[in-house]
């Protein structure tokens, strides 16, 4: 049994080397498909039965059909795969779309397909077409109707209905002389021939039938009841019942033969610009169809020229002065309302209403005006008023105030008239006279006379008289004044002209009688006490005797006003005896006469005396007179300087005679002195509000001092003592006090400049910290410092955090700063800085937000990549402060290394050695202080899927099919389902679904090297590359390998029985020489022969897959094993033999690298084990 084994199993190995494969015999092609509906019509209606079949043209059998409608072909639509077609009984619109076919048969994967567009719609609803009359008719008139389908096919059949009465069944419906009942609704009904389920009727069609005539409605447009020449006006009529298809006729009375329009469709008559010419009747014709039938009416149209407006002066008065008021009014004749209004002063617009106010008028108010009316809407009703002058006289108006008489003295007792006028022409005036300063007393009662008339004047009278104008409502007076004298009659002044008063006997004296009224015409009368002395205005008396002495009167009139008759006062002569009295005065009588101030030192004859001369001198020169004038009694220095300090003389002597009389005096002469400013409280650097107050002091501590405070230049003060109360930025500037003796101006002195700065509203503060960052983190120092930007001093600070301002944070108020040595978080919030300085209560406060919190700890960001990654992915991670601010400096650590410096870490191509926690450290640049370290970040790394790619073609097949079917097996399951991509020579070829990949088996392919990967749509994305297969003419060693199997098998075999015979037919007595073992050993045969199989195996490389390598030392096993149960008492075993096999070192696969194949021969199992 064993032989037999063996012999069916060399048989068996023969016939697949020698059997051809199909590639050499056979040519592969695809089934030729048909996809036929029925019924064939290119659309399928609704409801309508349709039948798709799919034929294989080519005679074959066994096809299963598939039958789906894109774009779901993941929902097979029939059960049945044995039939061909697929029926839809009644199609619906869902229905509609590409079918497709996919048929298969046996158990490969091949599969085949048709698509086939199936158009499902439903039936056409057909449209009812009026081809000829009206929908409204009147009842006589002819229509015909068409059913028209949107389905231009032919084989539609027809049918009509009136209601539900048929009325036809052509595709046309003819209606001869309509009647009431023809009135409607009509339905046509299309079908196809057939085809019942496509019948659909259309929807309703109705008549209107009118009876009698049409009702005619004739419209205007505008609707004005008067048109204005140039507007357009439209004439439309209108049928009033729904109907079409009008002609219109127009025509004006009374000439009816003259038709006005040439287009008869439109039912207006437009007059483009109306004429008076157009105004009438005009009347409308209306027919339609061929028949006879004319209807008219009739409409009356009215054309007017535009009504020209009046200005109508409302208030005020065409001679205006300034600041008058002025109402005018612009009416139309045409009292209808919607008219607009336009002023026009000159040509430029003024206005918009009715009416044109013009208020406090000014001289660029005159000119002519005119007004322009304007129906709203209507511009050609545009028409301007004539014109309007208006004069405006510049300013208030000339007022003229005579007084009669016009004697500039009025005397009490006489009449005085006087009277008020306006010199430019102008009207309506009203006169008010008031006599100042009571203009709260009206003198006149009736205004409209301009004169005021004292009869009687009295001293009372006497002063300014207020003649006041004005007219109209509005306020604006004008007034004039008048100065009126009113004076008692002037009494005479007796004048000495020659001689003296105080007089000596034998003297002469010339007295003269004068009125201080220097007019003309005065009579004069003299008395010695009450005895007449003369009739003319001077009076002698020559040597004098003591009983001239006495009471001397002069009495005046003037000529023709006997009222003016007055008495002088006495004129007393008196005669004295001995040598004058001489008194020296000086004056000022100042005991100091400052430099500059005038003084007059006046030498006096005591008793009463006249026409003496005075002679001054200054000791000690006394022979030089200091004055010229010796009449004068007075010496004057007019600007005193140091020089004239000194004793004076005055000298005095009168007439002819040589005697003389002296006195002296002293005159003390110095500077004036410059005064000082001295500050008694407050600042020279305020702010708004302060108060400050100055002291002027004199070096002269005498009394009399007057002060003058000065800002700049303007007055300031007058006491010695300035205080500004309430400072504000208008007292900014230099001051300067002046000092004055009273009544003595020379001695007025300015001090040097006191500047005083003032800072407008309250001082600015300024609260810095230091440093200056936003936020000051625990443990660090910070300053808060209150600073007044203005230069100023005296300042107190006060600390305070809200909201508690009732506790002082700090003792030393001279300081402006307050000290946080170690913040805490206690010491968060809002700081507020008071200053104040000086006795007001003025505080200025300002708040600053101190921020303190715990130094941020910063955060692990994951920015790119995973927590859980696969080795060769990548991770970037960020370190993020919740403080955004700049200057942070990052320090990452893997575990307690260092990892990185910058504020991301990039980790490229992860490896297992980066798995491990992370954590990042942040610190502000020069704040040690806030150095904080993150969380943990674990970063855990996992090693990729490994993709193990093997040959799936049995040993059994490989010589009978004509491909070989790779399979590449993701080896972790875990990850779910798995895509599957295949390279060749490192080229991607493409991405299955499914885990094996065909090969075909030609020369090309067989020396290309595969490698596979899998692919996911989720993570881990890809696999590992599998190691590279190339297949080395696979194919081909195999046949070689078997033939030369087959080979030794058969040498075997006839060694077996060659043996078999050797032993049966050898002699037993004969001794031969042990010969050379006709089986020489596998390891005589390795060392000292080179097979063939061996060399091609060494030149080639041996197959990739460890599967097929297995297969074939299986194969050699079974062969070997077979030979063996034959040959176990027969051949020798040998410890060192064996065959030689083939292991092949596969090169681990790269994504960057190819893969290579090496071949390294090494020995197979010795026979025993083969056999064992």
């Amino acid at each position: 049994m064993g032989l037999v084994k063996f012999i069916l199993i060399t048989a068996a190995v023969t016939s697949m080397v020698l059997k051809p494969s199909k590639e050499e015999n056979t040519t592969a092609r695809q089934p030729t498909l048909l996809l036929k509906q029925r019924p064939d019509f290119n659309v399928i209606y609704t409801g309508e039965q349709v039948t798709l079949t799919c034929d294989v043209q080519e005679q074959s059998s066994d096809w299963k059909y598939y039958w789906y409608k894109i774009p779901n072909k993941s929902q097979q639509l029939n059960s049945d795969t044995s039939m061909s077609s697929y029926i839809i009984n009644a199609a619906e619109l869902s229905h509609n779309g590409t079918y497709v076919c996919q048929v298969k048969r046996g158990d490969n994967n091949d599969e085949y397909e048709g698509n086939h567009d199936l158009t499902i719609k439903k039936p056409p609803q057909p449209n009812i077409i009026l081809i000829s009359g009206w929908k409204n008719v009147f009842s006589g008139e002819n229509v015909a109707l068409k059913c028209e389908s949107p389905d231009k096919s032919t084989g539609w059949e027809y049918a009509w209905f009136q209601n539900t009465a048929d009325a036809g069944k052509e595709n046309t419906l003819s209606i001869s002389s309509i009647k009431k009942e023809n009135e409607g609704p009509y339905t046509c009904q299309t079908e196809l021939q057939g085809r019942p389920l496509t019948r659909v009727k259309s929807t309703g069609f109705s008549f209107t039938v009118y009876a009698g005539q049409p009702t005619l409605l004739l419209k205007q447009r505008p609707d004005f009841n008067v048109i204005y020449t140039g507007e357009q006006v439209t004439l439309t009529c209108e049928v009033q019942e729904q109907s079409s298809d009008w002609k219109y006729y127009w025509y004006k009375i009374p000439n009816k033969s003259q038709q006005l329009n040439s287009d008869t469709s439109t039912p207006s008559y437009i007059i483009n610009a109306a004429k008076l010419s157009h105004n009438g009747t005009y009347v409308c014709q209306v027919k339609r169809g061929d028949n006879n039938n004319k209807y008219e009416i009739n409409h009356d149209l009215t054309i007017k020229r535009p009504p020209q407006p009046n200005i109508i002066l409302i208030s005020g008065w065409k001679n205006v002065f300034s600041d008058e008021n002025v109402v005018l009014k612009c009416e139309s004749p045409d009292k209808s309302t919607g008219w607009k209004y336009v002023w026009f002063q000159n040509t430029a617009d003024a206005g918009k209403e009715n009416t044109l106010s013009i208020s406090s008028i000014k001289k660029e108010n005159e000119g002519p005006y005119t007004c322009q009316t304007e129906l709203q809407g209507r511009p050609l009703t545009r028409v301007k008023s004539t014109e309007f002058v208006l004069t405006v006289y510049a300013g208030q108006p000339t007022l003229l105030l005579k007084q009669r008489p016009d004697f500039n003295v009025i005397y009490t007792g006489e009449q005085v008239t006087l009277t008020c006028e306006v010199q430019e022409q102008s009207s309506d005036w009203k006169y008010y006279w008031y006599k100042i300063p009571n203009k709260s007393q009206q003198l006149n009662s009736d205004t409209s006379t301009p004169s005021y008339i004292i009869n009687a004047a009295k001293l009372s009278h006497n002063g300014t008289y207020v003649c006041q104008v004005k007219r109209g409502d509005n306020n604006n007076k004008y007034e004039i004044n008048h100065d009126l004298t009113i004076k008692r009659p002037p009494q005479p002044n007796i004048i000495l002209i020659s001689g003296w008063k105080n007089v000596f006997s034998g003297e002469n004296v010339v007295l003269k009688c004068e009125s201080p009224d220097k007019s003309t015409g005065w009579k004069y009368v003299w008395f010695q006490n009450t005895a007449d002395a003369g009739k003319e205005n001077t009076l002698s008396i020559s040597s004098i005797k003591k009983e001239n002495e006495g009471p001397y009167t002069c009495q005046t009139e003037l000529q023709g006003r006997p009222l003016t008759r007055v008495k002088s006062t006495e004129f007393v002569l008196t005669v004295y005896a001995g040598q004058p009295t001489l008194l020296l005065k000086q004056r000022p009588d100042f005991n100091v006469i400052y430099t500059g101030e005038q003084v007059t030192l006046t030498c006096e004859v005591q008793e009463q005396s006249s026409d003496w001369k005075y002679y001054w001198y200054k000791i000690p020169n006394k022979s030089q007179p200091l004055n010229s004038d010796t009449s004068t009694p007075s010496y004057i220095i007019n600007a005193a300087k140091p020089s004239h300090n000194g004793t004076y003389v005055c000298q005095v002597k009168r007439g002819d005679n040589n005697n003389k009389y002296e006195i002296n005096h002293d005159l003390t002469i110095k500077r004036p002195p410059q005064p000082n400013i001295i500050l008694i409280s407050g600042w020279k650097n305020v702010f708004s509000g302060e108060n400050v107050v100055l002291k002027c002091e004199s070096p002269d501590k005498s009394t009399g001092w007057k002060y003058v405070w000065f800002q700049n230049t303007a007055d300031a003060g007058k006491e010695n003592t300035l205080s500004i109360s309430s400072i504000k930025k208008e007292n900014e500037g230099p001051y300067t006090c002046q000092t004055e003796l009273q009544g003595r101006p020379l001695t007025r002195v300015k001090s040097t400049e006191f500047v005083l700065t003032v800072y407008a509203g309250q001082p600015t503060l300024l609260l810095k910290q230091r440093p200056d960052f936003n936020v000051i983190y625990t443990g660090e120092q910070v300053t808060l410092t209150c600073e007044v930007q203005e230069q100023s001093s005296d300042w107190k600070y006060y600390w305070y955090k809200i909201p508690n301002k009732s506790q002082q944070l700090n003792s030393d108020t001279s300081t402006p700063s307050y000290i946080i040595n170690t913040a805490e978080l206690s010491h968060n919030g809002t700081y507020v800085c008071q200053v104040k300085r000086g006795d007001n209560n003025n505080k200025y406060e300002i708040n600053h937000d101190l921020t303190i919190k715990r130094p941020p700890q910063p955060n692990i960001i994951l920015i790119s990549g995973w927590k859980n990654v696969f080795s060769g992915e990548n991770v970037a991670l960020k370190c993020e402060s919740p403080d955004k601010s700049t200057g942070w400096e990052y320090a990452w650590f893997q575990n307690t290394a260092d990892a990185g410096k910058e504020n991301t870490l990039s980790i490229s191509s992860i490896k297992k050695e980066n798995e491990g926690p992370y954590t990042c450290q942040t610190e502000l640049q020069g704040r040690p202080l806030t150095r904080v370290k993150s969380t943990e970040f674990v970063l855990t790394v996992y090693a990729r899927p490994l993709a193990v790619l093997t040959l799936q073609t049995s040993w059994s097949d490989i010589m009978s099919v004509d491909s070989l079917t790779l399979k590449c097996e993701v080896q972790n399951d875990t990850f779910g389902s798995w895509n599957y991509s295949w390279y060749k020579d490192g080229v991607f070829e493409e991405t299955v679904p499914v885990d094996t990949y065909n090969v075909k088996a030609t020369e090309e392919t067989f020396k290309s090297e595969y490698k596979c990967r899998g692919n996911r749509t989720e993570r881990p994305l890809y696999s590992s590359f599998s190691e590279g297969f190339k297949a080395n003419n696979i194919v081909l060693k195999r046949k070689v390998l078997l033939a030369f199997s087959g080979c030794i098998v058969c040498s075997i075999v006839l060694l077996i029985i060659g043996c078999i015979v050797l032993r049966f037919t050898r002699k037993k007595e004969m001794k031969e020489p042990v010969k050379q073992d006709l089986f020489f050993s596998m390891t005589e045969l390795k060392r000292e022969t080179s097979s063939p199989l061996h060399e091609y195996l060494k030149e080639n490389g041996p197959p990739l897959d460890k599967e097929e390598h297995n297969e074939s030392i299986v194969l050699l096993n079974d062969a070997v094993t077979a030979v063996s149960d034959q040959m176990k008492d027969v051949i020798p075993y040998k410890e060192n033999g064996g065959f030689t096999s083939f292991k092949v070192e596969k090169s681990a696969l790269k994504e960057k690298d190819g893969l290579q194949s090496k071949a390294v021969a090494q020995p197979l199992p010795e026979e025993d084990d083969l056999i064992s």
